[in-house]
């Protein structure tokens, strides 16, 4: 005999269990007390509204405009004198990846108190040597300068 028909035998020998679930059915339509508690598709709900909770931080109280001060000419030179390597090698990535000629770039650079650059921008077209340049300037060093100042320095690469 082939192997499944000795398992057809087999199953066929077995008794069957059914299992059989009582079908409950109501005919009898809701009350009206009923039908007119709950939500209709054809009524509209009917909510009254709620309080909004916003789930973004309180803002902070405007600060008023902090005065900056103008560093000395031979602070700012002797800062950026030491960040110069860096600017070249952030020229020379730019010229890899731009193919630029010359660039005249001014940079703003906001120190705080304590001589930290805070920001840094530039107005380079390059948006690899402008990303660059902001890096190097984040790391220059001033000296503390008591309050914050904010310095402007032109760029000449060739």
């Amino acid at each position: 005999m082939l192997p499944w028909a000795v398992a057809w035998a087999c199953a066929s020998a077995l008794p069957v269990l059914a299992v059989v679930v009582p079908w409950r059915c109501s005919l009898v339509a809701p009350s009206l007390e009923a039908r007119d508690a709950a939500p209709s598709a054809v009524q509209p709900k009917e909510e009254a509204p709620g309080e909004r909770v916003s789930s973004a931080p309180p803002r902070a109280p405007a600060a008023a405009p902090v005065e900056t001060i103008e560093l000395p000419e031979e602070v700012v030179v002797r800062a950026v004198a030491i960040g110069q390597p860096a600017f070249l090698r952030c020229w020379a990535r730019a010229q890899r990846v731009d193919a630029l000629d010359a660039a005249k770039v001014r940079m703003h650079l906001e120190v705080d108190a304590t001589g930290k650059v805070t920001q840094a921008a530039t107005d380079a077209e390059s948006a690899t040597l402008s990303r660059c340049l902001a890096v190097v300037a984040r790391q220059l060093p001033f000296p503390a300068p008591g309050r914050p100042a904010a310095v402007d320095v032109p760029l000449l690469f060739r």
